[in-house]
């Protein structure tokens, strides 16, 4: 949750855009149908739709530099592109995990976690010439299609075989188109080998920093392709355009104060509860559930589905009835079993409990609207009517908790930084990291900087290193 825009008061719009893929049981409908890419002109508008979902839903990070180097380094690789049907635009998006998806219509997202992973610009230049080549040669439009062809009578494990089959070749194109552009534009294109037995080995590490969904998850990788791109990479012919040794670290200076992991100004879990220093709230979700915070709203889901409760700041601040009222007449949907004030530590509150049907499945709806900070909040949790024993309890006590930050709270508070510190010669990697004051391990230092563990430094080698800092929130 980043400080949170006004959501839309669609009541299905924020549920499925924000909890679909936490909540498989709710019975609910999972929305229209998707845009069908027929043209580039379709796949344009559809990016377009998909980015701004993209910007609302996780963020873009808030770094008008490291957003423009990330263009130029784009607009570098697609001179080698022989056809641009699309204006390319380049985003660091605000997520920990290491990831890079690209978008129909040119829509190229690197995430902040990649590019806090990446050792030298060679990998990176791998990793967006890689997305390029999916959005240039239409992957969307092409798995569209064959999932739309594919026979009524493949079903299940057959279908899903077929529909991987297909997307692996997809990868294997855009590793190779990937590689060719970073060739071209004078990178070397072993970076796309390299970054992936390093995001490979950081994985099989499983830190705590990056837990969460990650390049791999929509990339399947495997040891054998990534020899498959060491190998074209030993067999193209390419020119180097640029002083590795330079850039390096010109582009290791550049990640200097990069947000590592959780950032506190968008709201950090401390076990099962949410802690918002610049909004100033705390609310404790239930035991057990999966957690989310994304840039509308932040909750959880029960852990097999069947019930979700999350906050989102629902309209400018006015009479939490008034709020509550108007968000009924837009989701007519909801059939209203009770309507009453109540009180959310010590503020006037009003509370709303429905039922709606929909998916094949009953669900009961529990609706709190309250003031805070100027704007009229609003939970939301759901159930299927079948488990509403058992989960309306422990959506109201999450309802209930919601409630100011207090002082001991705020100075618990830290942020991760990446930092960037030089070498001293003879030092090995522990010997650096308890000068420095690392926050990461032997091996997650030696994998983000592409060191080997028993590294001995010569002396001036600039080094990425993690540091834990008091969070002062904004005022």
């Amino acid at each position: 949750m980043k400080r949170l825009p006004l959501a839309s008061s669609c009541f299905f719009a924020v549920l499925i855009g924000v909890f679909a893929l936490l909540v498989p049981a709710t019975g609910l409908a999972q929305g229209s149908r998707p845009n069908q890419l027929l043209t580039e002109a379709d796949d344009e508008r559809a990016g377009q739709e998909a980015a701004r979902e993209v910007a609302a839903q996780i963020g873009i990070l808030e770094d008008p530099e490291l957003n423009a180097y990330l263009q130029q380094l784009g607009v570098k690789l697609l001179r080698g592109l022989p056809r641009r049907p699309f204006r390319y635009r380049f985003y660091v998006v605000d997520q920990a995990e290491p990831n890079a998806f690209a978008l129909p219509g040119g829509f190229i997202f690197v995430s902040r976690g990649l590019l806090a992973l990446a050792t030298n610009e060679d990998e990176l230049a791998n990793v967006i010439g890689h997305e390029i080549t999916h959005s240039a040669m239409r992957h969307s439009a092409r798995q569209q299609s064959i999932a739309a062809n594919l026979s009524p009578l493949l079903m299940g494990i057959r279908r899903e075989a077929k529909l991987r089959g297909y997307s692996r070749d997809m990868e294997r194109e855009a590793d190779e188109g990937g590689q060719q552009l970073a060739a071209a534009a004078g990178y070397d294109p072993r970076g796309m080998a390299t970054f992936m037995d390093k995001l490979s080995d950081w994985e099989r590490l499983g830190t705590g920093v990056y837990r969460r969904a990650s390049f791999f998850d929509t990339h399947p990788t495997s040891t054998q392709r990534a020899s498959v791109n060491r190998i074209r990479a030993s067999e193209m012919r390419w020119t180097p355009a640029h002083d590795p040794s330079v850039t390096k670290q010109g582009y290791i200076k550049r990640l200097e104060g990069l947000p590592v992991g959780e950032r506190p100004e968008a709201g950090i879990f401390s076990g099962a509860r949410f802690l918002h220093p610049d909004l100033d709230f705390q609310v404790r979700f239930p035991n057990g559930w999966r957690l989310q915070n994304s840039g509308m709203a932040v909750g959880a889901s029960a852990p097999r589905g069947g019930a979700v409760v999350f906050l989102t700041a629902d309209s400018p601040q006015g009479p939490p009835r008034t709020a509550a009222q108007a968000f009924l007449n837009q989701n007519r949907e909801l059939r209203v079993q009770e309507s009453n004030p109540t009180r959310i530590f010590g503020q006037d509150a009003w509370e709303v409990k429905a039922i709606v049907s929909g998916g094949g499945g009953r669900n009961d709806v529990f609706l709190t609207f309250l003031p805070h900070r100027g704007s009229t909040w609003r939970f939301t949790g759901i159930t299927a009517s079948a488990l509403v024993a058992r989960f309306e309890p422990k959506i109201t006590r999450t309802i209930k908790s919601f409630r100011p930050l207090n002082p001991d709270q705020l100075a618990t508070i830290h942020g991760t930084k990446l930092r960037i510190v030089k070498a001293e010669p003879g030092e090995d990697i522990n010997a650096f990291s308890k000068r420095t004051g690392n926050g990461w391990g032997r091996p997650e230092t030696a994998i983000a900087n592409g060191l080997k563990r028993e590294t001995v430094f010569e002396g001036g080698e600039l080094v990425k290193i993690i540091r834990s800092e008091p969070y002062a929130r904004a005022q």
